[in-house]
């Protein structure tokens, strides 16, 4: 996996445990991870958590609605690394938690590109500023919800 192109990050007052705990209970409560620009969250194959698993989300970017499709890749104690299989661009994230077991903790939602195709279209500057208000979103809806819950 190359370097981060687009980097989003939260302190959270939680443990890295709990944030864990949060996201492996996404199948059984994915109205978690619905906000104003995240429609909704769906586990299409396996357990979140699971290697192989896939999802889906749909988001709001710019006022257009698209639906993405991820797989889980690689899942470790602190991190959830996924690709998009849908729509097919060279694109990967990755939740990576802090691996600290006092609060506050660290949730970085990183960004990057598979191929230089797909470094070129991360970096063009509107695409690289929606997926960037859209990331920061996301972590910071994250620590609501987990600082909410625990």
């Amino acid at each position: 996996m190359s370097h981060a192109i687009l980097t989003a990050t939260a302190p959270i007052n939680v443990t890295a445990d709990q944030a864990r705990a949060w996201f492996l209970s996404l199948k059984e409560h994915p109205e978690r991870y619905t906000f104003d620009t995240h429609a909704g969250f769906t586990v299409t194959q396996g357990d979140f958590g699971e290697v192989g698993s896939r999802f889906e989300t749909e988001e709001v970017f710019r006022g257009f609605r698209a639906t993405l499709r991820f797989e889980l890749r690689d899942v470790g104690a602190y991190h959830f690394r996924f690709r998009l299989l849908a729509p097919p661009l060279p694109v990967w994230g990755a939740f990576v938690i802090a691996e600290r077991a006092a609060p506050p903790i660290t949730l970085r939602l990183d960004v990057g590109a598979t191929n230089r195709v797909g470094a070129g279209l991360l970096r063009l500057p509107l695409l690289s500023g929606a997926i960037r208000r859209q990331i920061q979103a996301e972590v910071e809806h994250i620590r609501a919800s987990m600082e909410a819950l625990f």
